[in-house]
């Protein structure tokens, strides 16, 4: 079952929410602020059925859940949608939300998971700092399950889909050649505490292909929700300034280690000594943001 771009967002931001306030881990109570940041998704329009505000809901999470031992971190206005503390680990609650969030949409007979169903989940959990809250609120399980359906029949559009990630499949040109195997064994810590390994590129006569792995630090989320996205992507340049184009053609969606591989076209031109490979953020922007990894390959 595919998960909305505004819950996708909810699990990256709720890194954040734990940064914001001090804390070393991700729990249940990140998360809620998360959604509760986003007053268009449908888990604010299901609190509104219960007549919960936003804000009200928010002080009382920030209550309950208290200052971390360093007191939280000051966030700027502009710096608001940059998520902060991918390198903290989810706790076992908010793996579990993932799991319970699925069933509930399949429950309510959806084709997609969105931030409704992480608010359910939450509520369905039971034993975390946001379930409690919920139910202090009036906003329970059943309450909102029911502030769900109120909101389907009141003809509310689902949250949209993310877009597919990259251009259509690489088909290489008919008789392609390769030319050379170079091995790279390169590993660089990530912020979010994972491993990029670096494990070969190929030179083909048209092209060539980047092959490498993400080695995550903790197991994978139980549920049917994703993990977040802890690397975008890959941009390379060499002295000429050649424009490359970039195909992700295979990405792995589950395991502790996933493999990955770009193709990039056109080949290097001749006389190319070096090439210098950019690991971006997952949320910057072509030629925009701090590379997480920077590496250089001599051809």
């Amino acid at each position: 079952m595919r998960v909305t771009s505004r819950a996708q967002e909810a699990v990256l931001h709720s890194h954040g929410e734990a940064f914001r306030l001090g804390h070393d881990r991700v729990g249940t109570e990140h998360l809620l602020l998360a959604l509760l940041r986003d007053q268009e998704c449908l888990a604010i329009a299901a609190l509104g059925e219960r007549g919960v505000e936003a804000e009200a809901a928010r002080r009382s999470v920030e209550e309950a859940a208290g200052p971390g031992q360093a007191g939280g971190h000051p966030v700027e206005p502009d710096e608001q949608d940059q998520p902060a503390g991918l390198h903290l680990r989810q706790t076992r609650p908010v793996t579990r939300v993932f799991g319970l969030a699925a069933r509930e949409a399949r429950g309510l007979e959806q084709d997609r998971v969105g931030t409704e169903h992480l608010l359910l989940g939450l509520a369905r959990e039971g034993d975390g700092v946001a379930a409690r809250v919920l139910d202090d609120l009036g906003a329970g399980l059943l309450e909102l399950r029911e502030a769900v359906r109120s909101v389907y029949a009141a003809g509310t559009e689902p949250e949209p889909l993310p877009p597919d990630r990259g251009p259509p499949p690489w088909e290489p040109p008919a008789g392609a050649k390769l030319r050379r195997v170079i091995p790279l064994a390169g590993e660089h810590l990530l912020p979010s505490g994972d491993r990029l390994v670096l494990v070969s590129l190929e030179l083909w006569s048209d092209w060539f292909e980047l092959r490498y792995a993400i080695a995550y630090a903790t197991p994978e989320p139980e549920g049917d929700l994703p993990r977040p996205w802890v690397l975008g992507r890959c941009e390379v340049s060499d002295r000429a300034g050649t424009d490359y184009r970039n195909w992700v053609s295979s990405s792995p969606a589950f395991g502790m280690v996933r493999a990955h591989q770009h193709t990039f076209a056109p080949a290097p031109p001749p006389g190319t000594e070096v090439l210098e490979l950019r690991f971006l953020p997952p949320s910057a922007a072509p030629g925009e943001g701090r590379p997480l990894a920077v590496t250089t390959v001599i051809i």
